[in-house]
């Protein structure tokens, strides 16, 4: 899903220019991050019904602080450089993907040795 900041009429668009170093970042594919949660005696409701919604309201108010970080790059023809562009009336926002694993938490989230990358792409998105 998409999670954007919440709307307000004192967000406007805004851009922020990318600088020399950014822009060297460009040519890399996006880091993808997993994070881990064990909760014992966690029910798939009370997940959906209570820590998923605080989880999006949260970032979703975070959001509305670091509005670039909503946006989208782009480059215009006519710009120099390319720039970080955010529309609120363009449902800009990040992805927000929850993901359950059936493989072994201890081994993936602990730190008893290597893991390979290809043992969590399962987890990331498409």
């Amino acid at each position: 899903s998409k999670i954007s900041p919440p709307s307000s009429d004192s967000v406007t668009a805004s851009t922020l220019p990318l600088t020399y170093f950014d822009t060297l970042w460009l040519k890399f594919p996006p880091s993808e991050r997993v994070f881990f949660y064990q909760i014992t005696d966690l029910t798939f409701d009370l997940f959906n019904s209570v820590i998923l919604p605080k989880l999006a309201d949260s970032l979703s108010l975070t959001l509305l602080h670091y509005l670039p970080l909503a946006g989208h790059i782009m480059w215009p023809a006519d710009s120099a450089k390319p720039a970080i562009y955010y529309f609120p009336d363009q449902n800009d926002g990040v992805s927000f993907t929850v993901a359950e694993s059936d493989a072994d938490f201890s081994h993936l989230s602990g730190n008893n040795g290597n893991r390979e990358a290809v043992e969590f792409h399962h987890l990331t998105p498409q």
